[in-house]
């Protein structure tokens, strides 16, 4: 399947930055029909997905060459001391703070879980204790817990809340 001229032209728009809306409107569309070709068209998906990775790739690579102007700059005010304080204090506390700004650490691509073994409880089974820490164990009360409004269990007629549940533990959620 080939993309149409609308659909390059939604995409287009989109990787430059617009909105869905807006890139509809440009092309005579509804967002709605830019929404479907997003989840339902792959090759529209992919050809998006690649065009906004090269608009910012031609983005960062500007910027990169910016740098090093903007970097003369910065070490020219520093050194300028006919400039005024105040710039070169903003200017130099910009500085300190991008130094001292730690880098973002690049996450590694998320593999898919593998497929473990069923886990069987059966004593039969496993002579080994379970010790992950990381599996909880749902706590599974012996006797439900009698609600606050309905008649004690003791038999006394009073409701459970103004009788034996008086002293109960406050139940979770909810501020004693």
């Amino acid at each position: 399947m080939s993309l149409t001229a609308q659909q390059l032209q939604v995409i287009q728009a989109l990787s430059t930055g617009l909105s869905v809306t807006s890139a509809a409107d440009a092309a005579g569309l509804h967002r709605t029909t830019v929404n479907h070709w997003s989840r339902h068209i792959p090759e529209f998906r992919d050809t998006l997905a690649a065009a906004k990775q090269a608009h910012i790739d031609i983005t960062r690579d500007e910027m990169n060459s910016l740098a090093r102007p903007a970097i003369d700059i910065l070490r020219s005010i520093i050194e300028d001391e006919s400039a005024s304080p105040a710039l070169r204090v903003r200017t130099a506390l910009a500085i300190i703070k991008f130094v001292t700004t730690p880098e973002k650490p690049v996450a590694p691509p998320k593999e898919p879980p593998a497929a473990e073994a069923p886990i069987h409880h059966n004593s039969s089974l496993s002579t080994q204790p379970e010790t992950d820490e990381s599996v909880e164990t749902p706590q599974v009360r012996e006797t439900p817990q009698t609600p606050r409004n309905a008649n004690c269990p003791c038999g006394s007629g009073a409701k459970y809340k103004r009788c034996c549940g008086k002293n109960a533990p406050p139940v979770l959620g909810r501020a004693a």
